[in-house]
C-alpha cells in the first residue's frame, strides 16, 4: 500500500492471471482429445511469477501527493517479482469458484497498526500475502447476452484492517464484457461503497496469441474509516489542502469521487508443447483516489498450468 493508503486486489495482475486461464482453458480441449469425455467439473491450477503485482492500474502511488517509493508501502503492490498461484473451479451450470493469490513485498499488517499507533514507521516486516476467495454464478440472458453474479473475499496473511468482502455483477456480450465490483466495508485500502469498473474486450490472435484489452474506472465513497478528510481516530479534520489516509493528514489533492484508473493492453500465448503460457501487459496508468496521475508500466508474467 503507501504509508497512507492503498487499494484492492486485483487487476492489475488479476486480469493477466484471467488472460492466462483464458487461454489454458482454450487449450483444454486439444490436450485432452484422447481422454473419457469430460465431466460437469473443470478444475485449472496455475503458478505464476510476475515481473511487478501492479494493482488496478496504481503504477505510482496510492497517496494523494508525491509517491513515496514501496519502501515506504506504497505502490505498486510489489515493485519486484512476486509469486502468484490460484485454483480455478468451474460447473457445467454456470457455477465457478476460485482461490488465487500473491506475495507482497510490504507489510499490511504494519500498515494497518500504523492508524492507531503512529510511532511506526516500518512497513516492510512482516511482509504480506494477500489471499483472494471467490464464488460467482454466469447466466444467459438472451443470445449472446449473459450475467455475471458474485462475490469476492480477500484476506491477508501479515494485515490488519485489510481484510474484505466485495461483490461483482456484470454483463457479457460477445468479446466484451462489463463489470462492477463494491466493497462492503472500510479498509486501510478502500472506503465502503467503492465500486471497481471494468470494461474488457478479448480476442485471439494468430499463433494461439490472445488480446485482452481493460479498461478500469472507479467510482469513490469521498469518506471513511481510513480515507478522507478526516482523522476518524482522534476526530480531528485535517486542514486546508490535505487529506486523511490510514495513518495521517497528508498535504496534497482532497478525495475524488471517481474517475479513470488505466488502461492495460495485454498479449498472453502458451509456448508451443508446453504447459507454461507468457503473457505481457502494458499499463496505461490513470489516476489514483485522489487524482494523483499514475505513471506507465511494463508487466511481464510467465504462468504454469497443471
Amino acid at each position: 500500500m503507501t504509508t497512507y493508503t492503498a487499494s484492492l486486489s486485483r487487476l492489475g495482475a488479476l486480469t493477466a492471471c484471467s488472460a492466462t486461464l483464458a487461454t489454458l482453458l482454450a487449450c483444454a480441449p486439444a490436450l485432452a482429445e484422447d481422454a473419457a469425455p469430460a465431466g460437469p467439473w473443470t478444475i485449472t491450477k496455475h503458478i505464476d511469477v510476475a515481473s511487478r503485482y501492479v494493482l488496478r492500474g496504481v503504477t505510482t502511488t496510492y497517496g494523494n501527493g508525491q509517491p513515496l517509493g514501496n519502501s515506504g508501502a506504497d505502490a505498486p503492490e510489489s515493485d519486484q517479482a512476486a509469486l502468484q498461484w490460484g485454483i480455478d473451479v468451474v460447473h457445467s451450470s454456470g457455477w465457478s469458484f476460485g482461490y488465487w493469490a500473491s506475495t507482497i513485498n510490504y507489510s499490511y499488517k504494519q500498515l494497518g497498526n500504523s492508524y492507531s499507533d503512529r510511532s511506526i514507521t516500518e512497513f516492510q516486516k512482516p511482509r504480506s500475502v494477500e489471499n483472494d476467495l471467490y464464488f460467482a454464478y454466469a447466466g444467459n440472458i438472451s443470445g449472446d447476452l449473459g450475467y455475471t453474479l458474485g462475490m469476492t473475499g480477500y484476506y491477508y496473511l501479515n494485515g490488519s484492517h485489510a481484510n474484505a468482502l466485495e461483490t461483482k455483477a456484470g454483463l457479457t456480450w460477445g468479446a466484451l464484457s462489463l463489470n462492477a465490483q463494491t466493497l462492503l466495508n472500510d479498509v486501510v485500502w478502500g472506503n465502503k461503497g467503492d465500486t471497481y469498473w471494468t470494461l474488457a474486450y478479448t480476442k485471439p490472435l494468430p499463433y494461439d496469441i490472445t488480446f485482452t484489452g481493460t479498461l478500469g474506472a472507479y467510482t469513490y465513497k469521498r469518506e471513511g474509516k481510513y480515507l478522507g478528510t478526516r482523522d476518524t481516530a482522534t476526530g480531528a479534520a485535517c486542514g486546508a489542502g490535505q487529506a486523511f489516509a490510514v495513518n495521517g493528514c497528508f498535504a496534497g489533492n482532497g478525495p475524488s469521487s471517481g474517475g479513470l484508473r488505466h488502461l492495460t493492453l495485454g498479449l498472453s500465448a502458451p509456448f508451443p508443447n508446453s504447459p507454461i503460457t507468457w503473457s505481457l501487459q502494458a499499463i496505461l496508468g490513470g489516476y489514483n483516489r485522489f487524482d494523483v496521475k499514475q505513471g506507465n508500466q511494463l508487466v511481464g508474467m510467465l504462468s504454469l498450468g497443471f
